[in-house]
């Protein structure tokens, strides 16, 4: 059986999907779900983040691993 929605409201979706989500133990499988408004925003994909949403999210910043350890440790 499958169900499909399309909910225009961001917080009716995010309430939906997070209720959804607690039946997954029963059986339930979410193929897919996006919100369609915010491209930006890494969407939910059946093996869990779609990684593309952050490509070339630091591509005008110089950041090295040493530079996030010396900020972590300060």
């Amino acid at each position: 059986m499958t169900i499909t929605l399309n909910i225009h409201n961001e917080q009716l979706f995010d309430k939906i999907l997070w209720l959804l989500n607690r039946f997954k133990n029963d059986g339930l499988e979410i193929i897919t779900s996006k919100k369609e408004q915010d491209k930006s925003t890494p969407t939910l994909t059946q093996n869990g983040l779609d990684l593309s949403s952050f490509s070339g999210m630091w591509k005008e910043r110089e950041i090295s691993q040493e530079s996030i350890r010396e900020k972590a440790w300060k």
